[in-house]
């Protein structure tokens, strides 16, 4: 008996190993439940291979909703940059803005302070203007008798305090100092034009006549005017 049974076992075994290799899909299924797809799972599936006999060829990340998510984020990230260029230009129409007004408010004060300088001119004649002025001296500027600065031997001394006349046949101011060259030559003439304002004039502009002790200018008192000022008082009334 026990001799048959062991016959008997592996005949079994042998049996079943034959079904094993010559049916494999009923060695799986022998034994194991088969697996069964979820409703979504199915539909998903039914949704990929309808778009696939459609044609439609959209990755699976833009099937899942990737893709929308990239495309908000970069129109969020251009609309920023938008932002960002346009605060940048607004800032930049502010600041020639503010140049444009500053330059007008300077153009404005400049022309107020050149009429507050003209102004100040009638008025600073009239209050300190010399007094004490010799008589009018007709001359001619080309006269033989009018000597040229530069032959005077002691110009420093001799033209010191000297009335200055104009083409005009009045007198236009004083001389207040003479600057003269390492030869002794005048190198340019400080002429007052009254009390407080001075002026530096090239010597070619005048010529002296000794016996009156007067000093002839071609330069109107006007162009005295527009000359460099010589004392702190004459740089506010430069033009």
């Amino acid at each position: 008996m026990t001799f048959k049974s062991v016959i008997l076992g592996s005949a079994s075994l042998s049996f079943a190993a034959m079904l094993s290799a010559t049916s494999p899909g009923f060695a799986q299924s022998y034994g194991h439940t088969p697996q069964v797809s979820t409703p979504a799972e199915q539909a998903e599936t039914q949704q990929l291979n309808q778009q696939s006999v459609t044609g439609n060829t959209q990755s699976p990340a833009q099937l899942n909703g990737e893709s929308a998510a990239s495309q908000d984020m970069a129109q969020a990230d251009q609309a920023q940059d938008n932002a960002q260029q346009q605060q940048y230009e607004n800032q930049q129409q502010q600041y020639q803005d503010q140049q444009q007004r500053y330059q007008e408010q300077r153009e404005q004060y400049r022309a107020q302070q050149h009429q507050y300088i003209r102004d100040l001119r009638q008025y600073d004649l009239a209050r300190y203007a010399y007094t004490d002025y010799p008589r009018v001296y007709v001359y001619h500027y080309g006269d033989t008798r009018l000597r040229w600065l530069y032959l005077i031997a002691d110009p420093t001394h001799q033209l010191a305090q000297v009335p200055v006349e104009g083409p005009s046949g009045r007198f236009v101011g004083k001389v207040r100092n003479i600057e003269t060259a390492p030869d002794g030559r005048p190198r340019r003439i400080e002429v007052s034009l009254n009390r407080i304002v001075s002026v530096w004039v090239s010597p070619d502009h005048f010529r002296y006549d000794p016996a009156g002790r007067v000093l002839f200018t071609d330069l109107s008192r006007d162009e005295l005017w527009d000359m460099p000022g010589a004392t702190v008082e004459s740089d506010i009334y430069r033009p």
